[in-house]
């Protein structure tokens, strides 16, 4: 994919790759298999600097404030967090309360209920069975998947890790006025969470879509509700913008969204047949899918199969 503006820019990171997308705005792309968790961004509008989620890994985070204070020569101002889950949220504990966190009332509830609870999840797991599967992996993928999940654990459970819960929050959304440019807040309900929120400039055109927006591989769909999730997309495919920064994936266009609508409904479909006549929907293959989404990659196919066939039963 190409856009008619916006450059890859010359920031050394092992986690991401850095765009400038627009005159304020900034996209931080997580490199494949990095542990980085989601993508980033941050966006400078001159009188205020505002970071867009703080990814799953704290020295990517490090890498992403480094990032925002070469290239803007500020202190962030604002935190932007699009949802609860924490591969957005682990860089929080960087910040101190200088810099106030934002998001949804839904997703500080989000945060505080189910966010902590995994945590203190993480923190009680037993690492000896990955540390043992790590010896005799052979697989590179995997086995970077599993010692990313092993760094992710272990930072959880250090000492020097706390993290920073959002301190301002709205029910449907907000304004940050900079000079000749605004930077909108808006959430929403019943979609890839019960409090998404994406970050909207519209002078310059930028989206930035959290999770609501998986480029080109199967969305998570098991903190949400898919049918909501379809029509959020199609209100995201009114707005007048250029370009998108997913919550995972490369820098993508409204084509993207559709893609991802049509992945849910035949997911949703393929499943509901299985079920409809007694078969196992676990059953499911990529060749079942448009040939267009059969190349897609992702750990979550099965997970997403056993959620919907769930989810089908209590509707």
């Amino acid at each position: 994919m190409s856009f008619d503006f916006g450059k890859k820019l010359d920031f050394e990171s092992e986690f991401f790759d850095l765009y400038k997308l627009s005159k304020s705005a900034y996209g931080v792309i997580a490199k494949e298999n990095s542990g980085m968790g989601g993508n980033a961004g941050f966006i400078d509008i001159e009188d205020y600097l505002i970071i867009v989620d703080t990814t799953g890994d704290v020295d990517a985070a490090k890498d992403l404030k480094k990032a925002a204070a070469q290239y803007t020569q500020k202190e962030p101002n604002f935190i932007v967090i699009t949802h609860y889950h924490m591969d957005h949220l682990m860089g929080t504990s960087l910040f101190d309360v200088s810099t106030q966190i934002m998001t949804s009332d839904r997703t500080l509830n989000n945060i505080q209920t189910d966010g902590r609870k995994r945590l203190e999840e993480f923190k009680n797991m037993d690492l000896k069975e990955m540390e043992e599967s790590l010896k005799i992996e052979t697989d590179e993928e995997k086995k970077s998947k599993i010692e990313n999940d092993l760094k992710f654990l272990k930072t959880v459970r250090s000492d020097t890790f706390s993290l920073r819960e959002p301190n301002v929050t709205f029910k449907e959304g907000c304004v940050v006025y900079g000079r000749g440019t605004s930077v909108q807040l808006r959430t929403f309900n019943n979609a890839h969470t019960n409090g998404d929120v994406i970050v909207y400039l519209p002078e310059e055109k930028v989206l930035f879509a959290g999770d609501l927006l998986f480029t080109r591989r199967d969305p998570w769909l098991g903190s949400g509700n898919p049918e909501g999730w379809i029509i959020v997309n199609e209100k995201l495919m009114t707005i007048d913008f250029k370009v998108c920064v997913p919550g995972h994936g490369q820098l993508s266009s409204k084509e993207e969204f559709s893609l991802e609508n049509k992945y849910i409904k035949e997911l949703l479909e393929l499943v509901k047949n299985k079920i409809g006549v007694g078969e196992d929907p676990t059953q499911i293959k990529r060749s079942d899918f448009s040939k267009e989404l059969q190349s897609w990659k992702s750990p979550v196919l099965e997970m997403n199969i056993n959620f919907l066939a769930e989810y089908l039963k209590k509707s």
